[in-house]
């Protein structure tokens, strides 16, 4: 009688699988690599615009596909005033400053904005830190300012420790969570 040997379901020794996972784990590093490059080159035009933008102290403001460049004289020029708020940071006691700024809601009138015809704005700073203010927020009058002057000081940039050229302060904000500073974009939803 001749004996045939047939190998039924024989499961795969731990052994036989090292190679697969090494070409797997291969395979995903290699593709995270690439993913990496790609990111890297795609956010360097980007974060490079950003610097420029901080560099010469302006801010984009966008409404829908439109987009308007304002300065330092474009922002005073929509009304400049005085105002207190505290400051209450992680590092720091809640303290009481002057600054000097302009009002959101004047900034977006001055552009030919319709406050009441928006739901709100998001201010993004040059980190990619964002922070919403809803229409009633802007509307409020003395309650949101985009600020360029602190204590009679401007706020110094990013590069040399500040916070500017441009920070944004809520004013009803006691523990100054809602904050956003180098500023670099306002859109308006």
């Amino acid at each position: 009688m001749n004996k045939k040997i047939i190998a039924i379901n024989r499961r795969p020794k731990s052994s036989d699988l090292v190679p697969v996972a090494y070409t797997a784990s291969a395979i995903t590093i290699i593709l995270l690599l690439i993913a990496v490059v790609i990111s890297y080159n795609f956010n360097k035009q980007t974060m490079e615009a950003q610097k420029e933008i901080l560099r010469r102290a302006e801010i984009i403001l966008k409404e829908g596909n439109k987009e308007t460049l304002l300065n330092m004289e474009t922002i005073k020029g929509s009304g400049e005033e005085i105002f207190e708020a505290i400051l209450d940071t992680s590092t720091t006691d809640a303290t009481l400053h002057s600054y000097v700024g302009v009002q959101l809601k004047n900034i977006l009138k001055e552009n030919n904005i319709e406050i009441n015809e928006i739901n709100g704005a998001v201010i993004i700073g040059a980190d990619g830190y964002a922070v919403a203010y809803s229409r009633e927020e802007i509307i409020n009058d003395k309650n949101i300012f985009i600020t360029y002057m602190e204590d009679g000081k401007y706020l110094g940039s990013r590069d040399n420790g500040g916070r500017g050229p441009y920070e944004s302060i809520v004013v009803n904000d006691t523990f100054s969570n809602r904050r956003c500073k180098w500023i670099t974009k306002i859109e308006v939803k």
